[in-house]
């Protein structure tokens, strides 16, 4: 039987769910699903609770489709013990524990969102002043905005869109939970996307940090009990490695799954002036990989597509990462988040 379960979000950078023609105007319940789905996965990949074989390129997820006939057969047999089917589905199906979660084809998600509703002060419009277009000079790294930019990257510029409408202020989310995994999974996780988590899209220019309130923070592990596996319980902290320089935020190997910190500065500018600076130092660690454009592409992201179907997106894997160090003020703290690791998927390593 499903909870309700009111949780509270801040933001602490734009949110941006926008659809297929670029226009954020609602926060779209499939965004925040997905993004819980997509750091779900990033953690039980990097616990070695997902592993390669379980992934879906054609997806991008750690997916697979239910059978139904004998998920059927199952319960006819044993009953509708939501606790064993999940169980069954995990050990005798080999379903990853992302798909049990959070939905796969015949099988219905654990989590689901009744009801999205901005409160307090909040608009959808662009509250920060931001420019619509940035460019920041590949050599000499003089900053431009707006017109007086290229209209898209070249070889002299890098052009970045802060795109808008955005959402910015306050908003709360009705959610639908299986009780059984509430504590154990829920609220664990609301607390990682609490701490490190992106929310929506365009993480590549620091959008989607958002502050999850009214949540029990003393749920910093997951409880893997009910879904029958030897490591019951994964604590936060043990999937995470603060570093202190950019290098070894690039660095991923095979052995290595970690979700990679480097906090860099405090920042007492606006979130504009804090991302801009971000986005320079970015650019300057990665022009040391002009030499290996492949790596590049995987490590930072690329617009052009992947040189294999198999291969993953090649979107940023090292973002910037905001935190607000007090509420409804300046400063923040500004550093990097780095999710390398994930190449790994595609086999290979830059040791």
């Amino acid at each position: 039987m499903k909870k309700e379960i009111e949780v509270t979000f801040e933001t602490i950078t734009p949110l941006w769910t926008g659809d297929a023609w670029s226009k954020s105007e609602e926060i779209k319940p499939s965004a925040i699903m997905g993004s819980l789905r997509f750091w779900f996965e990033t953690i039980m990949y990097f616990a070695g609770i997902l592993e390669k074989k379980d992934f879906n390129s054609q997806s991008g997820r750690f997916e697979k489709e239910v059978d139904r006939k004998k998920l059927k057969e199952f319960i006819q047999e044993h009953g509708n013990n939501l606790n064993g089917i999940i169980k069954y589905l995990i050990n005798k199906q080999q379903i990853p524990i992302s798909s049990v979660i959070f939905g796969t084809t015949n099988w219905k998600s654990l989590i689901e969102i009744k009801e999205i509703k901005p409160i307090e002060d909040y608009c959808f419009g662009n509250r920060l002043n931001l420019p619509s277009r940035i460019c920041i000079n590949k050599r000499t790294y003089e900053i431009k905005e707006n017109d007086d930019c290229p209209k898209r990257s070249n070889n002299d510029w890098s052009v970045f869109f802060f795109l808008k409408p955005y959402f910015y202020g306050k908003f709360k989310v009705t959610f639908l939970v299986e009780k059984q995994i509430i504590d154990s999974i829920f609220y664990p996780l609301l607390t990682f996307m609490d701490k490190y988590g992106f929310w929506g899209g365009k993480w590549n220019i620091g959008y989607g940090r958002l502050k999850v309130e009214n949540i029990n923070n003393n749920k910093n592990e997951f409880n893997l009990k009910t879904f029958g596996f030897e490591k019951e319980n994964l604590k936060i902290d043990n999937i995470l490695q603060v570093v202190n320089d950019f290098d070894r935020l690039k660095k991923f190997s095979k052995g290595d799954k970690k979700i990679k910190i480097l906090e860099y500065f405090v920042s007492e500018n606006s979130f504009e002036q804090s991302v801009i600076e971000l986005i320079k130092l970015k650019m300057q660690n990665r022009a040391k990989l002009r030499g290996n454009v492949e790596l590049r592409h995987k490590i930072f992201g690329t617009t052009k597509p992947p040189p294999r179907k198999d291969f993953l997106p090649q979107g940023s894997k090292i973002l910037p990462y905001i935190k607000k160090i007090q509420r409804n003020k300046f400063p923040y703290d500004c550093g990097f988040l780095s999710i390398t690791g994930l190449l790994n998927l595609e086999g290979e390593s830059n040791d």
